[in-house]
């Protein structure tokens, strides 16, 4: 079964709608481009709220999950960093797994942990890459507009 065929009521349908039915113009093009943002405006808080549950847990083996922001983009994505905060990227993770004195089952903790931080921030990137292409879309219809 392709991804067309899955039923209406998988949960990327609602993203989906947007991306693979054609606008029928301008308005659906800036309500789609809202719905987005306002996705991304919850993800901002998303963002914190995933590296507070999990710091109890990484924070045992000297790293620390922070919401980072450096390139003042719509939201923060999740990144592991030091206890310190000196150090950031997933080599510290890296580090503590390959050479770390650390249980199997918090090798495991840490897995799922750094699976769910790259979906969530994959989720995040497509998000945002489809707002500005969307804003994209958006000046470039004005542009042509303008023409008349």
């Amino acid at each position: 079964m392709n991804a067309l065929e899955q039923r209406q009521d998988f949960a990327l349908n609602q993203y989906a709608k947007g991306l693979l039915k054609p606008f029928k113009g301008k308005g659906e093009i800036l309500r789609f481009r809202d719905e987005l943002d306002d996705e991304c405006r919850r993800m901002w808080q998303e963002a914190a709220d995933f590296a507070n549950r999990y710091n109890r847990t990484v924070v045992q083996v000297g790293l620390w999950l922070k919401a980072h922001n450096n390139s003042g983009g719509r939201v923060r994505a999740v990144q592991w960093r030091d206890k310190a905060q000196t150090q950031m990227g997933r080599r510290l993770l890296e580090a503590v797994l390959r050479y770390g004195d650390v249980s199997q089952g918090m090798k495991r903790q840490l897995v799922e942990i750094e699976t769910e931080r790259v979906i969530f921030n994959a989720k995040i990137a497509a998000a945002t890459r489809q707002v500005d292409r969307l804003n994209r879309v958006l000046r470039d219809l004005d542009e042509i507009e303008a023409m008349l």
